[in-house]
């Protein structure tokens, strides 16, 4: 397999089959009507489900991990259409029926034979799905190495129902009717966001998840309050009828007195003023659970345009990898000797004079290319000593990531080597007197000259490719080489900063444990120790968060912008100016900040913009039921959002080889065993 799941990954998938397939799926159906259904139908066996801020976040990762793992397994498989079956409800197939896409992870089967004889629902329902080449599934048997007689394989979430119809209707031995439908699903072509939206959208989920959590709480408490005042209506009403029916008896009778009618309509007018109240409340809670659904639906569909631009992002990832073409060194040198074969036999066809005049100018050609080769080796080792210079000054690690100096040395021979054959062809075409010989040996150098010429040109070719910029070879290892540098910046800042942080937390703990008896004894009273008591889990929810980016390593691959660096830490000097506990911290950050600027160009203009944006980043949540606990769940999570301690870096980490300098010694090791200077 191209791409191998780590054990990270199986035990990924075996997480989310046990514990988490109910919150990730239902955290991705947008709909919030289905939630409040869920919740009040809640069994004790049934998978947590809550979208308070913590859960939601730890979804939103396994679900991102999910459908990466997904990714993973379609692109080791040789793409083609594929059909699957899914046993369902009439409902679901209702309610797909008038979808556009599926919003969640579906789970199907491959063994659409067996499906008709696996019913175990009341209202059964079968839907073949057939999908085309680019719609991702993942067989969970095959993955975990298991074997089932119904083998799970999950639909991606976000495809398309191209055509939604009936096939047939099965008559079973109960009497009850098997319906079968055709599905055919198509990809969806998800929409990027940049950076700046997709942060302004995972922060909204997350500020808003307990209002959201609250919201559903509530919800099911209007369907309770809803299912007494329908019980009490209809109780009124049966009352109001027993009461018409009696005064009706009455009037029949003439036996009706003034005083008793007058009770009646009384009676009647109390019932009815009941039943008005009971029916304007009904009312007043429909409005307030359509208002909470609304929120909730409306969140949902943010949480998915997030996962949406998580999944688009994944996707070009694993497309971009799925085509790098991995030659082998065989396969390389014979594409190569097809290609000096046909300038060769072209060249045969010539006179003496122009295959002498076309050897000279193959020859000057690798001469000028290894020359620059040369040039631009020199230029990478000077940014690299420019680069170490830079980190030293900052206190940072950087160490050169391609063997420059070994690079120089190789090239060096090289250039010896294309010299000396330009010269043997020289020396051949003075002193040889023989035409067949002078040009078999012409020839022959002919053919050693074209293929160096085209290892030279495949050596400048780049390892990546970089969005749609065409890079040389020693273009991409600049910014290879810059990254590495402000990688390691990154990586100092954020250690000085998370441990300066982790000070703090570290001694406001000890503050709140310190209080004494007497004041816990007050705060019995006051609420103040239930308030304290939220600020310890609030300052162990950061202190994890920050211990949790700290031991990640930051990825090669990422743009890291100095501006950003910078902001970070004018952000940290400016909210903690007067704090004696980190002095020295802010010491240490603001030499780095002064280095940064001395070897950088920086636009105040832009720190500060990004300052406001990362200060202002939480959009607003609705605060008319917050109590003081969740004011201070809030702080803590504008505080994760600020510093990026609220995400985790997902990124493998890929180390970098560099492969110029034995690419070169092999090119050396190419013209030494092909004799042509013997």
């Amino acid at each position: 397999m191209m791409f191998k799941f780590t054990e990270e990954d199986i035990e990924a998938i075996e997480d989310y089959r046990e514990n988490s397939k109910l919150m990730i799926n239902q955290l991705l159906i947008n709909n919030g009507e289905l939630d409040v259904v869920l919740l009040r139908d809640k069994t004790e066996d049934m998978q947590p489900f809550s979208y308070d801020r913590e859960s939601v976040r730890i979804a939103l990762e396994k679900l991102i991990k999910m459908y990466e793992i997904m990714l993973k397994y379609f692109y080791s498989k040789d793409r083609k259409p594929w059909s699957l079956a899914y046993n369902t409800t009439v409902a679901e197939t209702e309610r797909l029926k008038n979808e556009i896409y599926i919003d969640y992870f579906l789970h199907a089967t491959s063994k659409q034979e067996d499906v008709e004889s696996y019913i175990e629902t009341e209202m059964p329902a079968i839907m073949n799905f057939v999908g085309d080449v680019d719609v991702p599934y993942l067989n969970i048997d095959e993955a975990l190495g298991i074997e089932t007689e119904m083998p799970e394989i999950l639909i991606a979430p976000f495809t398309k129902i191209k055509e939604f119809k009936d096939i047939k209707l099965i008559k079973l031995d109960d009497g009850r009717r098997l319906p079968i439908y055709s599905v055919n699903l198509e990809k969806q072509d998800l929409q990027e966001l940049t950076e700046q939206e997709k942060d302004a959208v995972y922060n909204y989920i997350l500020t808003s998840a307990d209002v959201v959590n609250q919201k559903l709480k509530e919800c099911a408490e209007y369907e309770k309050s809803t299912f007494v005042n329908n019980e009490s209506i209809r109780k009124l009403e049966q009352l109001l009828s027993k009461y018409e029916a009696d005064i009706k008896k009455k009037i029949e009778f003439q036996d009706y007195t003034e005083i008793e009618k007058e009770a009646d309509d009384a009676d009647i007018a109390r019932i009815n003023r009941e039943l008005e109240d009971l029916r304007d409340s009904s009312s007043n809670i429909y409005e307030e659970k359509k208002m909470a659904i609304d929120f909730i639906t409306k969140w949902k569909k943010n949480v998915s345009v997030y996962v949406m631009a998580e999944f688009k992002e994944l996707e070009l990832r694993y497309y971009a990898e799925q085509n790098v073409k991995e030659e082998s060194q065989a396969d390389k040198m014979k594409k190569l000797e097809e290609e000096a074969k046909e300038k060769q036999s072209k060249l045969e066809e010539e006179t003496l004079e122009e295959i002498a005049k076309s050897v000279n100018r193959e020859c000057e050609d690798n001469i000028t290319t290894v020359k620059r080769l040369l040039e631009d080796i020199r230029k990478l080792i000077s940014r690299q000593q420019n680069h170490a210079k830079i980190a030293g000054n900052i206190g940072a690690n950087y160490s050169a990531l391609n063997n420059a100096f070994e690079m120089k040395k190789s090239a060096e021979s090289l250039l010896s080597q294309v010299t000396d054959i330009k010269e043997k062809a020289k020396e051949l075409c003075e002193t040889e007197e023989d035409r067949d010989i002078l040009t078999n040996e012409l020839l022959e150098i002919s053919k050693v000259s074209i293929q160096i010429g085209t290892l030279l040109n495949y050596l400048n070719n780049p390892k990546s490719s970089v969005g749609k910029v065409k890079l040389t070879r020693f273009e991409e290892m600049t910014i290879i080489e810059e990254n590495e540098l402000k990688r390691g910046i990154a990586e100092t800042i954020l250690n000085v900063r998370g441990e300066a942080e982790l000070k703090k937390l570290k001694d406001d703990l000890e503050v709140l444990e310190e209080r004494g008896a007497f004041q816990r004894f007050i705060g019995f009273f006051t609420g103040a120790n239930k308030l304290d008591e939220a600020k310890e889990e609030q300052i162990e929810i950061m202190q994890k968060a920050i211990r949790k980016t700290l031991s990640q390593k930051m990825s090669l691959v990422y743009n890291y912008s100095i501006h950003e660096l910078v902001a970070e830490i004018e952000m940290f000097l400016n909210d903690n100016e007067d704090d004696e506990l980190v002095e020295e911290d802010m010491y240490i950050l603001e030499n780095m900040e002064n280095e940064l600027r001395r070897n950088f160009i920086i636009s105040d203009s832009k720190v500060q913009e990004i300052i406001e944006q990362r200060e202002n980043r939480n959009l607003p949540v609705e605060v008319k039921r917050i109590t003081k606990r969740e004011l201070i769940e809030i702080e803590t999570y504008r505080f994760l959002n600020k510093y990026g301690y609220d995400k985790s870096n997902n990124e493998q980490v890929a180390e970098y080889k560099d492969t110029m300098q034995s690419e070169i010694a092999k090119i050396v090791e190419y013209i030494r065993s092909s004799k042509i200077l013997n």
